[in-house]
């Protein structure tokens, strides 16, 4: 695929091309002077990793851990070793109401369950498309990208709704996490090989019946190895609790919807979700084909605003005692012992002697800032009426950070917030009209597609 595309610009300007001459080399090895600072930086990288040799220690230990506005924490819940970032945060929003409705301390909602599903649903998806463009060359891009990676691990806001919609939820005790459900690469892999062996021989297929069998054979294939690895998800169950004066309630018999309706009880439609990318015109809708939960689901969609109107929304929320669920790149300026996500916290220029800045517009532009993790905000710092921080709840566990909780600072949320996902009241009614309107479609492959940017 490189030379392919590379051939045509080489061919077109070939007066651009400068080969590595032996004059060339030279100029470059004169650059790079062997000097007593170069020695001690090449031992230094050579024994360490240069991340952390970057590290701004003046920097890090000049944020202090209080905020204006501080929604009451909760025990932080750990992915581990899996994409779910997405369905962790969106489970995390509705723990305290959860915890409310019930009349105990904490509650923790099963993410093994919605995860069941998903990837069934997941697996559905990708037979469907794969079936409708079996006419199209295997070289196509669409078949390319289906093929590529069949059934993706991350996933977005809209997602969660239809599959909490359709299926509700669990507590986590009723369907507990497994092995595979923490460490999904090994399920990941079986899926994908049963899925291609699945959409190359519907590729071949002859007639609708033979598609239709393939398809069916697969689902049931696919059925059988999430049960395998991730236990079968209750239609119905029993479940007791204690509650806040320490005394065990009665057993009460619940399905999943029923669950949802009566614990939560949210209404999932009014939450909409906000982008700022600024590679993309702002006030207008979108929407990404094929990154969608169920096959006769919604694409994901949203409207991209300036980045003011998503703090603002965010900092409402925030004041007003509501989580806020969003999407970033924590690829970018994160120190994860200390929970920090501060610009420059590795200043790779001292380090270095180079230029590596970028604004947001570039990082867009270059595909260095991609939205790979979810998170809640939690909390936020004021001065002046403008947030100085926030305070995030994540999903690593409570070894990083403060017992799980990170520090955001709002030059952070500057560069690498792509998202926030917040109830309409708060979204001005400008913007709120613009849901209304048809969106612009968006390839499946592009950077905004987070179900294959997942922390």
């Amino acid at each position: 695929m490189f030379a392919r595309l590379c051939l045509p610009l080489l061919l077109a300007a070939p007066l651009l091309a400068q080969p590595i001459t032996s004059e060339r080399l030279d100029q470059l090895a004169a650059s790079c002077p062997q000097d007593a600072g170069f020695r001690a930086l090449r031992n230094a990288l050579a024994q360490n990793d240069g991340r952390k040799l970057a590290e701004d220690w003046s920097r890090i230990t000049a944020v202090d851990a209080h905020f204006t506005k501080r929604i009451a924490d909760e025990p932080v819940a750990n992915q581990m070793a899996s994409g779910r970032c997405w369905m962790f945060s969106s489970l995390n929003l509705f723990r305290r109401t959860a915890a409310a409705h019930l009349g105990c301390d904490t509650v923790e909602l099963s993410q093994n369950y919605l995860f069941f599903y998903d990837k069934l649903e997941k697996a559905n998806l990708f037979l469907d498309a794969i079936a409708r463009t079996r006419g199209t060359a295997a070289t196509d891009r669409r078949v390319e990208f289906l093929l590529a990676s069949p059934v993706q691990e991350g996933g977005n806001w809209q997602g969660f709704v239809d599959l909490v919609k359709k299926y509700g939820v669990v507590p986590k005790d009723v369907m507990p996490e497994t092995f595979s459900s923490s460490n999904s690469a090994a399920l990941n892999q079986v899926l994908f090989l049963r899925l291609k062996v699945a959409g190359v021989r519907i590729r071949a297929a002859k007639d609708e019946a033979a598609i239709e069998a393939l398809k069916l054979q697969a689902m049931k294939d696919v059925y059988r190895i999430l049960a395998m690895h991730l236990g079968v998800p209750p239609t119905h169950f029993t479940w007791r609790y204690v509650a806040k004066d320490k005394q065990l309630t009665p057993r009460k018999a619940w399905t999943p919807k029923d669950f949802f309706k009566e614990a939560i009880g949210a209404d999932l439609d009014g939450f909409v979700a906000l982008y700022s990318i600024p590679t993309l015109p702002f006030q207008k809708k979108y929407e990404i084909d094929l990154d969608r939960a169920l096959v006769d689901g919604p694409n994901m969609f949203f409207v991209n605003c300036p980045l003011e109107v998503l703090k603002e929304a965010a900092k409402t929320c925030i004041l007003s005692d509501r989580l806020v669920w969003f999407g970033a790149d924590v690829s970018q300026d994160m120190q994860r012992e200390e929970g920090l996500l501060m610009p420059g916290v590795r200043d790779f220029t001292s380090l270095y002697g180079m230029d590596f800045a970028m604004d947001r517009r570039e990082c867009f532009e270059s595909r260095r800032s991609v939205p790979n993790h979810n998170m809640v905000f939690t909390g936020v710092d004021i001065a002046d009426g403008k947030p100085v921080k926030w305070l995030v709840e994540n999903s690593w566990g409570d070894k990083g950070g403060k017992k799980g909780y990170y520090t955001m600072m709002d030059g952070w949320f500057d560069h690498f917030v792509q998202v926030v996902v917040v109830p309409r009241a708060v979204v001005p009614k400008a913007v709120l009209d613009l849901f209304g309107t048809p969106a612009e479609v968006l390839p499946p492959w592009d950077p905004m597609m987070s179900a294959l940017n997942v922390e």
